[in-house]
């Protein structure tokens, strides 16, 4: 579909911005006119270059992740969450998938820009602002669900004592509000866009059964063997029980309650566990509107976050086991002594 489009539609730079993408209602020229068009004039469509590609921006988008995760970390732990988000078998359409280019270039450039964004807040550095800020909107039109980044810095700040309000954080709404107006009034307008074709269900019940969906699939002993490559039925059925519902309205309370009071975080661990458990929810929102639209590959940037809260989890668990243990050692050692 997308070399179809791309050979009949786009014949020039100035197309891949100028007409619409492959997939009605939508507007990622980055990702889907642009890519096909140098794909076409530069590999000659090979299927094989596309996937080398896909794999590329996978270890691209890990290594991004040890360096956010290593501003939390360090550098040894932060190879724990690299290594899972790597490693799920929910992002196998991800990497198989040559127009799934458009997952791979957002989440890279959503991963840059909130990196740089952290490191900016911690050095004060206005070029890292500016870089992060134009990483946003380059990811912006690589795929809309970018838009979510604005408030997964607010989270960070709010967990992390930063203030929340001051400019830097404001640049990031007000960068997703122009898109929305620009697309709205201009893009749609121009392009006299047709509807995407999707439908969506906002009900609690539907949403918390998606969440459900995209937490479960994070682990890989669940997905094994893998027999669909989309979402797997015995996910899906566990994700619609009653009490997995109610696990993640549960979740979701403790999260809201704890960006209302986040001195109730005592250590950095439990500030890592909180805002990354923050990303995935607010990652992958866009995708839990839909109805009867469930893929593991929706998963894919929200999995990030799970995979911070993970290695912050076990980092806290072993420090506390550390902790711990030599005080035993040393009675035990204090008795034989005596003894």
């Amino acid at each position: 579909m997308f070399f179809q489009h791309n050979a009949a539609e786009i014949h020039s730079v100035l197309d891949c911005f100028d007409k619409p993408s492959a997939w009605h209602g939508l507007y990622r020229p980055l990702t889907t006119n642009l890519y096909f068009y140098v794909g076409r004039k530069v590999l000659n469509n090979r299927i094989e270059a596309y996937h080398s590609i896909n794999l590329v921006f996978v270890i691209l988008n890990a290594v991004l992740l040890y360096r956010l995760a290593e501003l939390f970390l360090g550098p040894w732990w932060a190879i724990v969450p690299s290594f899972l988000f790597v490693s799920r078998l929910a992002m196998v359409e991800v990497v198989l998938n040559a127009c799934e280019f458009q997952g791979l270039l957002y989440a890279f450039f959503t991963l840059l820009s909130a990196d740089l964004f952290i490191r900016s807040r911690k050095s004060e550095s206005v070029t890292q602002l500016t870089l992060s800020a134009i990483a946003f909107s380059l990811a912006l039109i690589s795929k809309e669900s970018a838009i979510v980044l604005p408030a997964i810095l607010i989270v960070y700040g709010r967990l992390y004592g930063d203030r929340v309000t001051s400019r830097p954080y404001l640049v990031y709404p007000i960068i997703a509000l122009s898109w929305v107006v620009l697309f709205v009034l201009v893009i749609r307008p121009h392009f006299e866009y047709q509807v995407t074709g999707f439908t969506y269900d906002l009900s609690p019940s539907n949403v918390l059964r998606n969440y459900g969906a995209y937490l479960l699939d994070f682990s890989n002993w669940l997905l094994a063997p893998l027999r669909d490559v989309r979402m797997l039925p015995q996910i899906v059925t566990l994700a619609g029980t009653l009490y997995m519902r109610l696990l993640i309205a549960a979740l979701i309370v403790v999260q809201i309650a704890l960006f209302l009071f986040p001195t109730m975080l005592k250590t950095q661990d439990q500030r890592l566990v909180a805002f990354g458990f923050a990303w995935f929810l607010i990652a992958t929102l866009p995708f839990t509107i839909f109805e009867d639209r469930l893929f593991m590959r929706y998963s894919y940037l929200g999995h990030a976050g799970l995979a911070l809260c993970v290695g912050a989890m076990l980092r806290g668990i072993i420090q506390l086991f550390r902790t711990h243990n030599p005080l035993a050692l040393s009675r035990v050692s204090e008795t034989t002594y005596f003894a």
